[in-house]
């Protein structure tokens, strides 16, 4: 392949992923709707596409397909199969490269267009070589000024001005809260645009957290899109009722288990508790996607589409809760590369709230190492997190849970008293303890808070006795 054909095809290749994420998510390409103009593009059949995404901005592959039938270019691409493969193959994240490569395309066919005509003119014209000159020259800056790299500069001043603003709006106030007193005071709540990580072994009530988390935010009329690869609907929905049923002062055998209410073993005041439940979370802004193997790409496409629904009813932007990160999938084929697939995902969610303006907080699964370490206290820190250097890199906020109860095992040999008693002892004073270690926050001390956790509930709630 010669270097005119490679450029060629990396042009076309970077036409077709624009078209495909503008067919995906035309709000995402607003900006480089507007910026990349339909004469951008080197296929006509292309050009046309972009042109029509730019007219109708709400456009669909069937419109598109409608609006070019008479096109036998794209009725050679494949028509309506085409679209759909660039659909599928669409990437919200490579949109700026994938748009900088078109428009560099352009320019350097423009350029080498201009430079032909000069030439063949400067073989014929005689003495015309001043103006020839002028001519290139201007060419040149004509074109110079239509490929020009975007900035987004903001003066110094409205940057500081803004931070003020926003802080003095704050007045103490959390605008997102954990749900949890004493984490909020510590952390000050998530932050729109920052990526918060929610770490811990299985059994450490990630997803309940997540949940909790989810519950805030939704309960205060905040919109909250929930992404959950690992738990069915079924669960999700069924543990949400157990933990709004939940009252930690209640006697334990009047408290709804998520395994009672899954084996439908409760009684009928139970159930009408559980149904009270459902109504109240009817009113809620919150969304489940319990797929598997999405991209940040597919997620923050489909987190977006909510956030805009929301907004048109006048509901407030929350968070993206992301249960977990190492199961999603990675927006580009790594070959197997576990540690490039975990930094791309970890930047895609990074780089989502950011674009989003909300909260992402993402689950990760720690290591066995935790399990290994010597010593009762098997409390995680930074180092066990997996692929850790990407992940504590992208995140602003880390925080691990811990929940020692888990590690208390019962004696093999229930009759021996004396193991009992001391095993009893231990339980007392760890039950129903689950502690957030905060081992990074970019916007203020780390330190540990102790909560209340009936995991068998699926609640979590402030520590109680606690002020």
């Amino acid at each position: 392949m010669t270097l005119a054909e490679s450029v060629a095809s990396d042009a076309l290749a970077s036409e077709q992923a624009l078209i495909g994420a503008a067919l995906y998510d035309t709000e995402a390409c607003a900006e480089i709707l507007e910026r990349v103009r339909p004469e951008h593009f080197s296929l006509h059949a292309h050009a046309e596409v972009w042109a029509i995404c730019r007219e109708s901005r709400l456009v669909d592959i069937t419109l598109v397909a409608q609006r070019m039938a008479k096109n036998p270019t794209f009725a050679e691409l494949g028509g309506v199969v085409y679209l759909a493969d660039l659909v599928d193959k669409a990437s919200i994240r490579t949109l700026e490269p994938n748009a900088e490569a078109v428009l560099d395309a352009s320019m350097r066919h423009r350029l080498q267009a201009l430079a032909n005509e000069i030439a063949d003119r400067a073989e014929t014209e005689a003495g015309a070589g001043a103006s020839l000159i002028a001519e290139l020259e201007q060419g040149a800056a004509l074109i110079a000024q239509d490929a020009a790299t975007k900035d987004m500069w903001r003066p110094g001043w409205d940057v500081v001005q803004n931070a003020l603003k926003r802080a003095r709006e704050r007045a103490r106030r959390i605008e997102h809260p954990t749900g949890l007193k004493e984490l909020d005071a510590l952390t000050g709540g998530f932050r729109r645009g920052e990526m918060a990580i929610i770490a811990g072994r299985p059994g450490m009530a990630k997803s309940t957290a997540a949940l909790s988390i989810a519950k805030t935010f939704a309960a205060d009329g905040k919109g909250v899109a929930f992404f959950s690869m690992e738990m069915p609907d079924v669960a999700l929905g069924l543990r949400l009722a157990c933990d709004l049923a939940h009252d930690p002062y209640a006697p334990p055998n009047f408290r709804i288990s998520y395994f009672d209410a899954d084996q439908g073993r409760i009684d009928g005041q139970q159930w009408r508790e559980l149904e009270t439940c459902a109504a109240k979370v009817e009113r809620w802004p919150l969304h489940f996607d319990t797929r598997p193997g999405l991209t940040t790409a597919q997620m923050e496409a489909c987190a977006r589409r909510a956030f805009r629904r929301w907004e048109a009813d006048g509901i407030e932007r929350g968070c993206v809760i992301v249960d977990h990160l190492t199961i999603a999938k990675a927006d580009q084929d790594r070959r197997g590369n576990k540690v490039a697939e975990i930094g791309d995902i970890s930047r895609g969610l990074a780089e989502m709230a950011k674009r989003l303006d909300v909260p992402v907080i993402a689950l990760c699964q720690l290591s066995r190492d935790v399990e290994k370490r010597d010593g009762k206290d098997r409390r995680p820190n930074l180092s066990d997190l997996r692929w850790s250097g990407e992940i504590e890199q992208d995140a602003r906020l880390v925080m691990f849970l811990y929940r020692p109860e888990y590690y208390l095992k019962r004696p093999e040999d229930q009759d021996d008293f004396e193991a009992m008693t001391t095993w009893r002892e231990k339980l007392a004073k760890v039950r129903h303890k689950l502690f957030w270690l905060v081992e990074k926050n970019s916007n203020g001390p780390v330190g540990e808070v102790e909560t209340y956790c009936d995991v068998a509930c699926s609640a979590i709630r402030d520590r109680l006795g606690a002020p």
